[in-house]
């Protein structure tokens, strides 16, 4: 190999690393321009990980840190380029997750999902994002969570699971109504029992979904909760417990 084509080759890495460094700054300013760039000089695929603060090594999924940021058109570019819809952060996190979650700069949750979030969950989804997490938290613990009850609708509309991953009596997990009763959201609380969450699973504590609420202080779940776990088998939540 001759001195010059050595050189050239050393330059090009010099220059895919430069512009790998700033990938992550192009994928939450939603540049899918520059994103493409990189795929195409080789600096970077759909799978890439990006090493981001909040994430341990091996770092985050593009697409995930996509979903997350809000990039709607990095999240369509990462799809078409056939890119790894459930590969998982080092929590365990999924795009779709990180997408249903909507996190806000001041560190609140609860606000409406901006429309570009709900345009995201829908675009992962439609593209054939899971649903489920059998056994650990999902999109729809995460939405409940965050009181994002646009996209908690949407997700159990496409039939996923109101229990989040929990399979049996007992979950080693939050279930998503748990996760909704510790953040006091009563109107995720509600969109869940009527949509067939069971409040009869307990948590890795021992605790049913009104005993939490009651150990949490959170008495105005209380008469729902009740309520829900006095209907008998084929019983309406919604035509029952309406309202509590």
């Amino acid at each position: 190999m001759g001195g010059r084509g050595l050189g050239a080759i050393l330059a090009a890495a010099v220059v895919a690393q430069a512009v790998h460094a700033g990938l992550p700054q192009d994928i939450e300013l939603d540049n899918a321009t520059a994103v493409r760039r990189a795929i195409e000089a080789g600096a970077a695929t759909p799978d890439t990980r990006a090493l981001n603060a909040g994430y341990a090594e091996p770092g985050i999924p593009i697409i995930a840190l996509a979903a997350r940021a809000g990039s709607l058109q990095v999240v369509r570019l990462l799809v078409s380029l056939k890119a790894d819809l459930n590969a998982t952060t080092p929590s365990g996190e999924t795009a779709l997750m990180l997408a249903s979650f909507v996190p806000d700069p001041t560190g609140d949750t609860g606000l409406p999902a901006k429309p570009v979030q709900l345009e995201i969950v829908r675009t992962l989804v439609e593209a054939g994002a899971s649903l489920e997490n059998a056994g650990r938290m999902t999109a729809v613990s995460y939405a409940a969570y965050a009181g994002q009850i646009d996209i908690l609708r949407y997700l159990l509309d496409r039939k996923a699971a109101p229990d989040g991953g929990a399979t049996g009596v007992q979950s080693d997990f939050p279930t998503p109504l748990a996760m909704a009763i510790m953040q006091r959201r009563k109107d995720a609380v509600r969109v869940l029992l009527e949509r067939g969450a069971n409040p009869r699973i307990k948590n890795p504590a021992g605790a049913d979904a009104l005993e939490l609420a009651q150990k949490m202080g959170r008495l105005e779940l209380v008469p729902m909760l009740e309520c829900a776990l006095a209907l008998a088998p084929g019983e309406s939540f919604a035509a029952a417990c309406g309202g509590k």
